[in-house]
Parts: structure tokens; C-alpha cells; sequence
């Protein structure tokens, strides 16, 4: 070899790069249903934690109140309406943040000291097999819990 003949390379060369960008393609391929049912799981999971915290909302709203509200199903919310003046007035409202989520609403009477007319037992989904539904559960005396669809609020 002869002083100033060698080349130095900096770099990749083409072929390296379409190879690399192919791993990353198919790496990327695998990865993304995992992570739509993710997104898809996260989704239902906020929505029946927000849909706990509305029942909270209003029951500690009947106890500082001391009077009966009510949670009444309208069309896909579920209305927390309050007497004033011998007048129903809608004092909040949840529904959910996504279309795809339904829940079965059910109208129920939460009284001044935070027992319910009834229990509660409502379905949240989201009609995709890929994804755990939830069971959003309440007793008679007030108290309440999330739990796996599959458990029925046993």
C-alpha cells in the first residue's frame, strides 16, 4: 500500500440502512395491535374509574346536602339531579369519553345518608373481545367497587 491510497469510511452503506429500516419495520408491525388493545384497555379502565368518581361525587353531595339526589339514565349519561325549590335541577353529568364505551346506566335514589333504593350492578364495555370489560358495582348502603366484568358483583 502506498501513503494516501487508503479510504476511510464513514457511515453506512445503502444496504445497511434498508436492512435496519426492515428490522424496525417488522419490530414496529408486531408491536403496534399490542399496543391498540393498550390504548383500547386504558380507554374502558379511565372511563369506569371516572364513572366511580361520579357515584362518590354524588353520593358525598347527598350527605352534604342531607337531602335524596338522584342518578337518572338519559340517553347515554347518567344525570345526577338534586330537588331545589320542588324543582329537578342537574347539578352534574357523566358520560363517557368515547363513543365505542357503553355503559348501562341505571336510574337509582341516593338518600341524605348515602344509602341507594337499590343496588347497582352496571356493565362497562366496549364490545371488543381484546380488551377486559368492567362491572362498576354499588350495595344498598352505599359502598362501591370496580371488579372484572366476569364477577357480577359477587
Amino acid at each position: 500500500m502506498t501513503a494516501g491510497s487508503e479510504v476511510s469510511q464513514n457511515g453506512f452503506s445503502l444496504i445497511e440502512l434498508v436492512v435496519a429500516l426492515g428490522i424496525i419495520s417488522i419490530l414496529a408491525l408486531i408491536a403496534m395491535p399490542s399496543f391498540v388493545t393498550q390504548i383500547k384497555q386504558d380507554r374502558l379502565t379511565n372511563n369506569v374509574n371516572l364513572l366511580s368518581a361520579f357515584y362518590k361525587y354524588s353520593r358525598s353531595e347527598a350527605v352534604k346536602q342531607s337531602k335524596s339526589v338522584q342518578l337518572i339514565k338519559e340517553n347515554s349519561s347518567w344525570l345526577l339531579k338534586s330537588r331545589e325549590n320542588g324543582v329537578l335541577v342537574t347539578v352534574n353529568q357523566f358520560s363517557a369519553t368515547d363513543p365505542s364505551i357503553k355503559i348501562g346506566f341505571e336510574d337509582r335514589t341516593i338518600s341524605s345518608t348515602g344509602e341507594l333504593d337499590q343496588a347497582v350492578n352496571m356493565l362497562v364495555t366496549d364490545d371488543d373481545t381484546s380488551t377486559a370489560d368492567y362491572r362498576f358495582c354499588v350495595l344498598k348502603s352505599g359502598q362501591s367497587w370496580v371488579d372484572k366484568a366476569e364477577s357480577n358483583c359477587e
